[in-house]
């Protein structure tokens, strides 16, 4: 996305290093002011100025996407550990802003919530000033909001929180990224009894999944619904292809209850028929 009061701002920065160095050299070496000249060395200034900048948030990135990748093997081999902690908290506290703090507070919140750490993650996300994260951001918020409050078992709340932010939500759906919106709203559909709707939506953030940990989340809840609505070949065939798709160990865990409610169903099936 174009930022132009950022970029204004970094030409304003690399004019007056280029202007500075320029006069300084120009006094230090004692040189007669020829403005070509001058107009030459402070362009070079420039450039140098800003090509550095970019080096070294070019350094930045790098390690940020290394922190990311390494967060994220710890997740999903081991879960939410203190070293995990550790490093989110050293990114959180290193934010320069207090939009970049809010940003990486949504991200611990994120993983508590997945980490079924839910009162230290509502804990964050009451830390967190929702008009200092992007308009994404703020999609994201409210979905772990809701999400964390179903997967805690307060229905009620999680539905208020939704019904307050609706307008996030319906836009969010628009979204080529949409699977954990609809896959939110699939849970609480699914929390409240509305089977038929909460596989719609779960079928919907299917087809939006991108890999095999987001397709895992959307098949073992579509294997609960066709359990519940009676469709039981159904539910083991979703759960099989869950099993094959799991990357996390929650999600490992997540499977292992869902086959025991299966086989649970299938026995009571079984004693009915006869």
């Amino acid at each position: 996305m174009l930022r132009p009061f950022y970029y204004s701002k970094e030409i304003i920065l690399a004019f007056w290093f280029s202007f500075t160095a320029t006069v300084l050299f120009w006094l230090i070496s004692g040189r007669a002011f020829v403005l070509p000249e001058m107009i030459r060395f402070g362009a070079v200034a420039a450039v140098v100025f800003i090509a550095v900048r970019l080096l070294v948030r070019l350094v930045f990135f790098i390690r940020r996407i290394s922190n990311d990748r390494r967060m994220r093997k710890i997740m999903f081999e081991h879960g939410v550990t203190p070293e995990l902690l550790s490093i989110m908290k050293r990114r959180v506290d290193s934010s320069k802003t207090p939009e970049q703090k809010a940003e990486n507070q949504l991200i611990l919140a994120s993983y508590l919530s997945e980490g079924c750490c839910y009162e230290r993650a509502f804990e964050v996300l009451a830390e967190i000033d929702p008009r200092r994260l992007s308009f994404p951001s703020r999609e994201e918020y409210f979905n772990i909001y809701v999400y964390t409050n179903l997967m805690a078992g307060d229905i009620k709340a999680a539905r208020e929180i939704y019904n307050a932010s609706r307008y996030f939500f319906d836009y969010a759906r628009m979204r080529s990224s949409a699977m954990p919106v609809l896959h939110t709203m699939g849970a609480l559909e699914y929390a409240e009894g509305n089977y038929i709707k909460a596989e719609n939506f779960f079928t919907q953030a299917l087809a939006y999944a991108v890999g095999k940990a987001a397709k895992c989340d959307c098949e073992m809840f579509l294997a609960l619904c066709y359990m519940k609505t009676g469709r039981l070949k159904y539910a083991v065939n979703a759960a099989k292809t869950a099993a094959g798709d799991a990357q996390t160990v929650y999600q490992r865990r997540s499977i292992e209850g869902l086959r025991a409610q299966l086989e649970e169903q299938s026995l009571q099936e079984r004693n009915n028929s006869v």
